[in-house]
């Protein structure tokens, strides 16, 4: 092949004519050996069952969160309605325990009355009331014993 050099147009028909001419065939071959369908059962039936798995462990999630939502709101209720039981209850009390309540009670039901002034009487003690201790004589050493065999005898139950 020579090499141009020059400015002068080249001719691209016979190249392309060429091209055609080369232009490899391509062959279609089909696959005639099938694939194991055993195989791919097997995977089918495992990838649903799987799938069955996941959706009834979601329904039955769902399930549990409904239910302890339930218990909740009803849980919450009894709350309510014991607070309220209690406010009523701590409401009675302080009306039973109240000073008019008390002195109600035992003017009606005791029969007890209010202290007058001309209830009150004032007693005197004379002034020289004093205490003495008697200081114990000292005992001898067979008085000590007989008075421990006595505490030992009333201890024991005896005589």
């Amino acid at each position: 092949m020579a090499r141009f050099n020059n400015n002068l147009a080249y001719d691209f028909e016979e190249r392309e004519e060429l091209q055609e001419v080369q232009a490899p065939k391509i062959k279609h071959y089909r696959n005639t050996k099938r694939k194991s369908s055993a195989g791919s059962l097997i995977t089918l039936i495992t990838l649903s069952l799987f799938a069955s798995v996941i959706m009834f462990s979601m329904i039955f999630n769902q399930i549990e969160v409904s239910r302890l939502t339930r218990e909740q709101s009803e849980l919450t209720q009894q709350l309510s309605q014991l607070q309220r039981e209690c406010t009523d209850l701590e409401a009675q009390l302080a009306s039973k325990t109240g000073i008019t309540a008390v002195e109600d009670y035992a003017e009606n039901t005791l029969g007890l009355t209010k202290l007058d002034k001309a209830q009150v009487e004032f007693v005197e003690i004379p002034v020289p009331t004093v205490s003495e201790v008697i200081e114990k004589e000292e005992e001898g050493f067979f008085t000590s014993i007989k008075n421990w065999v006595e505490g030992v005898k009333e201890y024991l139950g005896i005589e």
